[in-house]
């Protein structure tokens, strides 16, 4: 994906976003029409439009002139399509210990935090512009580089730990950048470095915007001192770590990166998102008869050479019962749920709000990580391979979503155990016992062969492009084994 394209991952202003600020302001901007957030603050009796609220909730409820039992946007009400941001009250100690247990696995994520007064006579103090909206002045939601400002951040901190036995952490709690599934991170660094807009940089100008050290839970926090915002004007980041669980999946009680979106179901039954080992259970049911490998290249309306050189793998799963076919697929961690839930295997991709993002849990909605892997399926509505070819040739050019659509490898499935609850583990096996995701070496279509060839007993099933081709090695075993019985992964 261009980098232009993941600059415009945010979802801006389709729907509500909020920001509750430390330094005695709460701003709630009510961007669109979303009938399920007026249903939820309509107990606050706010309007659609741009309001300065205050932190604590008693100023709140007094400012929109409602009574004390009144609730602030909570944690369990938040939904994929909410990109509302919470600061400024954080949980319990007691409860950020259990939210928090100590370790140091958890992955990793860095926020820029941005002076308050981030636009100062005109010009952007350590902030991108494309993070902010040009109309509001407003810091845009769910963006790449997680800015948030200072006095939210420092107001969003809670403090666990610091006796004999365990010593000093500070949590972060909320809602960061409005990414819902980013609610609960350690503080473990905190950097800072001069910024310098010019064409051209000395060596010297390169060995000043080197990131340096400004405050670390190892260092400083050790000795019991808290984070900080440095004095001078900086560009400044925060390393924030999950918790050790989150390496592993999107919740505590479902391990595992892949999802699987049954689009059709029953009548009477909606759509739904399954992931990690819930899909083992839930998924329902189905026996694989015949598995295929196809590729395309992604469509774009003037090719560059890498463009021409990249191909997208997928293995296409058909089933006994011909109500559908099921798409499987691997790319990196969150470059779906990250973008709105627009996939190019659901019809309804463009729309505002997709079906697919719409059935989204909460917790899978996060920024992209591209070095982890991520297993998706999704079941398309047509009943065989001849009928999935015209759907990609109806979608087929460069204004569209597919270019070159081929179909390499055909073959019945002969795996003894090829059931959906089968495949479903299998390939929670496979992202599982080895996260990494590559573009040259463990990607998309090193996956379509290993999975082609795994369900089809064939051997020498090779990547689509040569490229992949050059160091790729068969793992179909990965596919075999539940991770969880290594203690390595």
């Amino acid at each position: 994906m261009e980098e232009t394209q993941r600059d415009s991952m945010s979802l801006g202003a389709s729907t509500l976003t909020s920001s509750l600020s430390s330094t005695a302001s709460l701003e709630l901007l009510l961007l669109t029409d979303l009938a399920a957030e007026e249903e939820e603050f309509a107990n606050v009796g706010l309007e659609r439009q741009s309001i300065q609220l205050t932190t604590s909730k008693d100023h709140l409820l007094k400012t929109v002139g409602h009574d004390d039992d009144a609730e602030l946007p909570s944690l369990a009400s938040r939904k994929s399509t909410t990109n509302w941001s919470l600061y400024g009250c954080p949980v319990s100690p007691e409860k950020a210990t259990i939210l928090m247990p100590p370790g140091s696995t958890g992955l990793e994520w860095h926020a820029n935090i941005v002076a308050d007064d981030y636009v100062k006579h005109g010009k952007l103090q350590g902030l991108y512009s494309r993070d902010l909206d040009p109309l509001t002045e407003v810091i845009k939601p769910r963006r790449a580089t997680l800015p948030i400002t200072a006095s939210d951040f420092f107001s969003s901190l809670v403090k666990i730990g610091g006796d004999q036995r365990t010593p000093c952490r500070w949590v972060f709690s909320g809602v960061l950048n409005g990414w819902p599934s980013l609610t609960c991170l350690e503080v473990v660094a905190i950097a800072k470095r001069r910024r310098k807009r010019a064409k051209t940089l000395t060596p010297k100008d390169i060995i000043r915007l080197q990131w340096r050290h400004h405050w670390s839970v190892e260092m400083e926090g050790t000795e019991g001192i808290e984070p900080s915002y440095p004095d001078e004007m900086h560009e400044v980041r925060a390393t924030l770590r999950t918790a050790p669980w989150a390496s592993k999946g999107w919740s505590v009680e479902s391990p595992g990166f892949a999802f699987w979106f049954e689009a059709v179901r029953p009548e009477g039954k909606a759509k739904r998102v399954i992931y990690g080992s819930d899909m083992v259970r839930d998924v329902s049911e189905g026996i694989c008869t015949n598995v295929h490998m196809i590729s395309h290249r992604y469509a774009v309306r003037r090719e560059a050479l890498r463009d021409r050189l990249t191909y997208h793998s997928i293995v296409l799963l058909e089933w006994d019962h011909k109500r559908y076919v099921t798409v499987t697929e691997t790319a990196y961690l969150n470059g779906v749920s990250g973008y709105k839930g627009q996939s190019n295997w659901i019809e309804d991709r463009d729309a505002p709000v997709t079906s697919l993002f719409e059935a989204m849990p909460p917790e899978m909605v996060g920024p992209w990580n591209s070095h982890i892997t991520e297993g998706r399926l999704y079941d398309v509505p047509v009943s065989g391979l001849d009928e999935f070819m015209q759907y990609m040739k109806k979608y087929a050019g460069s204004d569209k979503r597919f270019l070159d659509p081929k179909c390499s490898f055909s073959h019945q499935a002969r795996l003894s155990f090829r059931s959906k609850s089968n495949i479903a583990q299998y390939i929670l096996n496979y992202v599982s016992r080895d996260q990494t995701y590559s573009e040259l070496s463990r990607n998309c279509q090193t996956f379509a062969a290993d999975l082609c060839g795994f369900l089809a007993g064939k051997k020498d099933v090779e990547p689509f492009h040569p490229v992949s081709r050059v160091d790729y090695k068969n793992r179909s075993h990965l596919f075999l084994y539940d991770s969880q019985l290594f203690k390595q992964n």
